[in-house]
């Protein structure tokens, strides 16, 4: 869900550091994606999440973006309250879903009376701690059967859940399209984080803006599979609008609202950016409110064990497990056309595959100087190098990529340039 009313924060405030960008900016780039934020958009779309990573892929690689696909792993128990309540509300709308489907089966013409008996006689048989106002009672007897669908549609779409199997077949599509992905030991959007914040990566994709409270330094929001841009959010330039510290920027946060901790009732975005302007950190607020008696604490305010889940670090051996094998991998072309067959893509993306697939990873590995040409039948042939390689290295076994190109500003500041490595 992400910190709650976070974006008109930084709308009003941090114009400068939000930059609608052009996908080619980030050419020869690593991102790494927060996949559960798009396999639920593409299932809510049009129910076809397979659809849609082939789509948005292709638009990355079309771009000469290196996409990294990073799924959740297990979330910190902190975040049980909130995975409990949004279970509670899948099952109320399932049950709901449920209740109107067998609408149908009351018959037509019938007296308002006995339709609302056989309603509440339905409503008891599938889950009797739902109850219909009678305005909706008088909705459902008046609706149509295409009336009834749209409602049935409507709860489905809030009843999404990413089991295994969506997660799998995600993974097999990635697999046969030779992109990588990573399976993180917690929550998707830390790991990424993390690996953006030690330079592992350039940068992060997601539509969550938990990834700037981890500590994300590039993130990409409102990328889409239809169009060639994205807006950019910079975190050193949001800290600079703001006037903020990263750990002040972490208890704002807090403030508003997260998964981790309770929410203080009362304090809306405004009103958290306005105290840790004014008292500099939550310690001292809550000294403050202590006397002031202003908002009332609820006891399971823990806002230090949230603080430490958003600055939390990783296990570099963890890390290191993975990080060798996130490489461009020659795509199986015949086992992915087979699986998108079965899908709803567009056969013009059949085709783009077809002509282009190759080509676009034949690009990438020519902008980062690599000297291997992937072929058809997935062997290699030698080719020119056309970039010249970076001469620093984390560790030698990573293959070395490009830095994010610099703004007319940054190269005024910087005299040199790091080289970041994947």
């Amino acid at each position: 869900m992400g910190i709650r009313n976070l974006t008109s924060i930084l709308t009003q405030k941090c114009a400068l550091a939000i930059t609608e960008k052009k996908l080619s900016t980030y050419a020869g780039m690593y991102f790494g994606i927060d996949t559960s934020i798009y396999l639920y958009k593409y299932l809510y779309n049009n129910g076809d999440h397979i659809e849609g990573l082939t789509r948005l892929t292709l638009r990355l690689l079309k771009n000469q973006i290196i996409p990294i696909f990073i799924f959740d792993g297990k979330p910190p128990k902190e975040k049980e309250e909130v995975l409990q309540e949004r279970r509670e509300k899948r099952e109320y709308y399932t049950a709901k879903k449920n209740i109107i489907e067998l609408i149908s089966e009351i018959p037509e013409k019938v007296e308002y009376e006995l339709f609302e008996y056989e309603l509440r006689k339905t409503i008891n048989n599938v889950n009797d701690k739902i109850d219909f106002t009678q305005d909706e009672i008088d909705f459902y007897f008046n609706a149509s059967e295409e009336q009834l669908n749209e409602e049935v549609d409507k709860l489905k779409r809030k009843i999404i859940h990413i089991n295994p199997q969506i997660i799998e077949s995600a993974k097999k599509l990635f697999d046969l399209m030779g992109i990588s992905y990573i399976h993180a030991p917690s929550e998707a959007e830390a790991l990424i984080a993390y690996l953006s914040k030690m330079n592992f990566i350039h940068g992060c994709i997601s539509e969550d803006t938990d990834v700037l409270v981890n500590g994300g330094k590039l993130f990409l929001r409102n990328v889409s599979a239809d169009k060639n841009v994205a807006d950019e959010y910079l975190l050193e330039k949001v800290l600079e609008c703001l006037g903020f510290s990263y750990e002040q920027f972490i208890d704002m946060c807090i403030l508003c609202g997260s998964d981790y901790t309770e929410k203080i009732p009362g304090m809306g975005p405004q009103t958290s950016y306005k105290v840790i302007q004014k008292y500099g950190c939550l310690e001292s607020f809550l000294i403050m409110n202590q006397t002031s008696q202003k908002y009332s604490i609820p006891n399971n305010f823990d806002y230090v064990k949230a603080r430490s889940l958003f600055m939390a670090d990783m296990n570099n051996s963890v890390v290191a497990e993975f990080l060798p094998n996130i490489t461009i991998k020659p795509p199986q072309m015949n086992e992915l056309k087979q699986m998108l067959s079965g899908t709803s893509i567009n056969p013009k993306y059949i085709a783009e595959i077809d002509k282009n697939l190759y080509q676009y990873y034949q690009d990438i590995q020519s902008l980062l100087g690599g000297s291997t040409k992937i072929s058809e039948s997935g062997s290699s042939k030698k080719k020119k190098k056309s970039v010249e390689k970076p001469s620093k290295t984390i560790d030698s076994f990573f293959p070395k990529i490009l830095q994010r190109p610099k703004t007319e500003n940054e190269s005024k500041q910087e005299t040199t340039e790091s080289t970041i490595i994947i």
